[in-house]
């Protein structure tokens, strides 16, 4: 016989939220105890660890069995990295609808029932996407909010224009497992970018985004995950903008969408710039950096010779202090884009 608990489990409008979790001892209980007061109850919280040393297990573990509805996933397979724990999260899904929440960000109570709510009332969509607020320790300390961008954001995500985070979609957990098939693992960075671009080039895809409503997820502004070392950190970043590149120049025909794809290295250009001017980096690491981005201009076909000679200007002109003048980057960038 099931008891009430088991036909919750079975409920068409369960909806599974799916956490990574690596080192977040910090964190994560606040995390979790936003999952715990949502107005909705009808639903399951994975949280995959991805071999925390601290003791955020012991937490995870503690408060799932307090409550039935967290269950506590491990990794037990490579790669390393939130897009396979995303993947096992998906896996074991059962919800109509999928939500992914980073292990140390947060819900108001009403995130759930108003994302639910309307995906049951417009039916036909793929995925709806809301705004993400951003705090630094508690809600409410900072007024930035990602609200979701006009224009075509297929567009804007080749360009690296990013018109939405991880938290800000819920999907139709059957799209993203029949249709999405999930993270691709191999991306060290970029992952979610990934995901959302290929979404987005899924044929007759329904999706609408919610620019003016209210955050009811927060994002938290954790300072402590740029204390990395820096170098080691744009060498990662530099390997998931190429292989963004490589993968989307190869699967988009139109050559006005192509081009896009110029922004997001000029953004990591952008970035690379700012770690030596603040810096981050020393002159040789920025040198190795400037000589592995000339040979990717080089050698792939999104760009031109003088896409080369554009970059090489933009430096010299960012570092002489152009970059404090309002509107510079923008300007750069569209006409490196577009040029």
């Amino acid at each position: 016989m099931q008891t009430n608990s088991d036909q919750q489990r079975n409920s068409p409008t369960l909806v599974s939220i799916i956490i990574p979790n690596y080192n977040k001892a910090n964190f994560i209980e606040e995390t979790l105890h936003t999952v715990i007061a949502q107005s909705w109850q009808d639903w399951e919280a994975l949280v995959v660890d991805d071999g925390s040393t601290d003791n955020s297990i012991e937490t995870i573990k503690r408060i799932a069995k307090k409550d039935s509805r967290i269950k506590f996933l491990q990794r037990q397979r490579q790669p390393k990295g939130g897009s396979t724990c995303r993947n096992i999260g998906i896996e074991n899904a059962k919800g109509k609808y999928l939500f992914f929440l980073d292990s140390d960000d947060l819900m108001a109570t009403h995130c759930l029932e108003e994302r639910i709510s309307y995906m049951e009332q417009n039916p036909e969509l793929d995925f709806a996407v809301f705004p993400v607020g951003t705090f630094y320790k508690t809600i409410g300390d900072n007024q930035m909010v990602w609200r979701p961008k006009n224009g075509n954001h297929l567009k804007k995500f080749l360009s690296h224009d990013l018109p939405w985070n991880i938290m800000s979609p819920i999907w139709k957990t059957k799209f993203v497992k029949e249709q999405l098939k999930g993270f691709d693992e191999a991306f060290p960075r970029l992952q979610d970018v990934e995901f959302h671009t290929r979404a987005l080039l899924i044929e007759n895809v329904s999706y609408t985004t919610e620019k003016h409503a209210t955050p009811q997820c927060f994002y938290r502004l954790d300072t402590n995950r740029t204390e990395q070392n820096q170098f080691q950190a744009l060498i990662t970043m530099k390997k998931g903008v190429e292989m963004y590149i490589s993968k989307f120049e190869n699967q988009i025909n139109f050559p006005f969408l192509r081009k896009q794809l110029r922004g997001t290295l000029f953004s990591f250009q952008t970035q690379v710039n700012y770690a030596r001017v603040q810096q981050n980096i020393s002159h040789e690491e920025y040198r190795q950096l400037i000589s592995t981005i000339k040979t990717f201009l080089e050698k792939s076909d999104v760009f031109k010779p003088k896409h080369t000679r554009i970059i090489g200007l933009y430096i010299k002109m960012y570092l002489l202090g152009f970059w404090k003048i309002k509107g510079f980057n923008f300007i750069a960038k569209t006409l490196f884009i577009h040029f």
